[in-house]
């Protein structure tokens, strides 16, 4: 292709460009949208207990969490289908409809089995919302203001994560977690009514496109297979029920490339495309992220006695750090911005290992900076990369790349859990939690996770110094 997209306009816009020049309503409903989705992952796990007390069901206790996550993910990679079947309006007002219908169902179940049924609706359309949300990023925000406007978006999930808690705590604390629920309808209704008034109705690009319904189940499967190792603790059962994931997620993709009716752009895995490393980027943050995080309550916990209220707030330093990193580099770009894609994921290798000395040693002061500037580092190039993303996309295909991005996300969140579950166990978490067993854990799986941040640079290396040439301006 040449160098013929090298010479892009590299100058960035201000803040307040994205509520100028009629972008306000793009800014404030894409944020919405967002919200809808993060609030909700922030408040389950606040309420469950509370739900498990009034309807049962103790042993799916982590289940409500996985099954939206499997619908997430669904309904992300269906995301595109929805656009070009029913349109952009009435593509992203359905995906609405069904968030709407799920977070009903979620306030009203009489037993377990209703509630898991319900969480997946709502997580269906939670993908279906967040997957056109970034197809409509790339429309409306042209590339000099859209690492800004992807920004604010990180910003949304860091105060996603603030409110979340404690909007469930409240609810739980009195009694009625299912208000939880049912004090996210107006919001919703809202949602709908703005896509309504700011989204121009079109004609459907796909009228009659039949939903691949089959590539989403094997998806599906595959995403259960990995999601189901966190209720065993057997390393060899763990590591087949992965291998057997693997092979349907790549049975899904190697049949979507043969498909005339995608639900991913064109050779979205390889390391010889553009898209391709974004995506391998996408994929290795989420999985740092859910690994990081998944056993340090535990080894804070049961090692040195630090409270659950300070592990929680590790996570949410966690979430402002990488508010902070992207917000800081929205308004880089030419060398600096290549620059700080490379670094940042430099940057949290080094301090994801300096994070598991501090828990070794549980210094209360190093874990809190250490775990702040890996959410720094990670939130920088997070932020530049899905930029980068959306402006190498085929012609043609820009659409069906923005709104997959979140489909690959959140398959790196559910590898990241399950490769550290795997690691834990192999490293004898199964057989105690004795402060030397939890401090060889700790050692394995941290010491794991960082080296995803530096195969990650690896990628964004090759991007920054090879990819950027087919970025294009639009």
């Amino acid at each position: 292709m040449g160098n013929r997209f090298s010479n892009y306009n590299e100058d960035r816009g201000s803040w307040s460009d994205l509520f100028r020049y009629g972008k306000a309503k793009w800014t404030l409903l894409l944020n919405l949208g967002v919200g809808l989705h993060a609030l909700d992952v922030f408040i389950i796990n606040t309420i469950m207990p509370t739900v498990i007390a009034d309807i049962g069901g103790i042993s799916f206790y982590t289940w409500a969490s996985m099954i939206y996550m499997v619908g997430s993910i669904v309904g992300a990679a269906a995301g595109y289908h929805l656009r070009v079947r029913f349109g952009k309006r009435d593509g992203y007002l359905w995906g609405g409809i069904v968030v709407l219908i799920g977070t009903i169902g979620c306030a009203l179940p009489p037993d377990m089995f209703t509630m898991l049924a319900a969480r997946f609706v709502k997580g269906l359309g939670g993908g279906f919302v967040i997957a056109q949300t970034q197809a409509l990023v790339r429309d409306y925000f042209e590339l000099k203001i859209r690492t800004r406007m992807l920004g604010t978006i990180t910003t949304t999930w860091s105060i996603a994560a603030l409110l979340g808690p404690f909007f469930g705590g409240a609810f739980a604390e009195v009694g009625w977690w299912r208000g939880s629920f049912w004090s996210q309808v107006p919001i919703i209704f809202l949602f709908l009514w703005g896509a309504w008034k700011t989204i121009e109705p079109e004609i459907a690009q796909a009228p009659h496109r039949r939903l691949p319904w089959r590539r989403l189940l094997m998806l599906a499967a595959g995403v259960i297979a990995a999601g189901t190792t966190s209720q065993t603790q057997q390393p060899l059962l763990n590591f087949v029920l992965i291998a057997i994931s693997c092979i349907l997620v790549w049975v899904t993709f190697l049949r979507d490339g043969q498909s005339s009716e995608k639900l991913f752009p064109t050779r979205p895995l390889s390391l010889f495309n553009a898209v391709g490393l974004a995506y391998w980027v996408y994929f290795l943050i989420s999985a740092l992220h859910s690994a990081l995080l998944m056993f340090v309550p535990l080894f804070l916990q049961d090692m040195h006695g630090i409270s659950p209220l300070y592990v929680g707030y590790l996570s949410l330093v966690f979430s402002v750090g990488w508010t902070i990193g992207s917000l800081s580099v929205s308004g880089v770009s030419g060398f600096s911005e290549r620059l700080a894609t490379v670094c940042g994921m430099v940057a949290a290798t080094i301090f994801i290992l300096v994070f598991l000395w501090a828990v070794i040693i549980g210094s209360l002061f190093w874990l809190t900076v250490s775990i702040t500037l890996v959410g720094i580092s990670v939130g920088t190039t997070n932020v530049l990369m899905i930029s980068f993303g959306m402006s190498v996309a085929k012609d043609g295909e820009e659409s069906i790349t923005a709104s997959s991005m979140q489909t690959i996300r959140s398959l790196g969140v559910a590898y990241g859990a399950a490769a550290a579950g795997l690691i834990a166990n192999m490293a004898g978490l199964a057989a105690g939690t004795d402060i030397d067993t939890l401090e060889n854990v700790a050692i394995w799986v941290l010491g794991a996770t960082a080296l995803t941040p530096a195969f990650g640079a690896i990628f964004c290396l090759r991007a920054v110094t090879w990819g950027w040439q087919f970025r294009r301006n639009k």
